[in-house]
């Protein structure tokens, strides 16, 4: 595997930065996937604390190892993205409210209006919460009859 010339520093508070070829340092940066749910593995950005980029990464597999690794890890940890195995309640209020089980145990949160949720055509949908917290049905298909139906009633 090619080496990119740069590398991640993860410090003891849990920031990372961003060691540059030249060896300039950036500090407290963001690893930030362009398409999570599509390309999960792929077009990966290393953002400085100003907004600009500063490594794009087209595929995580291309990468070395521990360096592919390191970035995994640094996106497991800033992406919360609670897997719905099963919707136990929804109400007709404004917001509605949602009671479901995940992969991260029970939870309940409201969700603004049909807008919220989307559907991105592979069968999966994602739902985000009034307090933008992204929930995702990996297959609707999957779940079972009650889920479903609580879940075409709210759209």
């Amino acid at each position: 595997m090619p080496d990119p010339g740069w590398r991640l520093e993860r410090l003891p508070h849990g920031r990372v930065d961003f060691l540059a070829a030249s060896g300039q340092r950036h500090e407290d940066v963001d690893v930030v996937r362009a398409f999570p749910l599509s390309h999960p593995d792929g077009l990966v950005a290393i953002v400085a604390a100003d907004g600009s980029e500063l490594a794009w990464i087209e595929s995580l597999a291309a990468l070395g190892d521990e360096l592919a690794a390191d970035l995994r890890a640094e996106l497991a940890a800033r992406e919360f993205l609670p897997l719905i195995a099963r919707i136990d309640a929804v109400n007709d209020a404004e917001p509605a409210e949602w009671s479901v089980v995940t992969d991260r145990g029970p939870r309940r949160f409201r969700v603004a209006g049909s807008d919220d949720v989307s559907r991105p055509g592979d069968g999966s949908a994602v739902i985000t919460d009034t307090h933008g917290v992204r929930y995702r049905i990996p297959s609707l298909a999957a779940l079972d009859a009650t889920s479903r139906r609580l879940f075409e009633k709210n759209l």
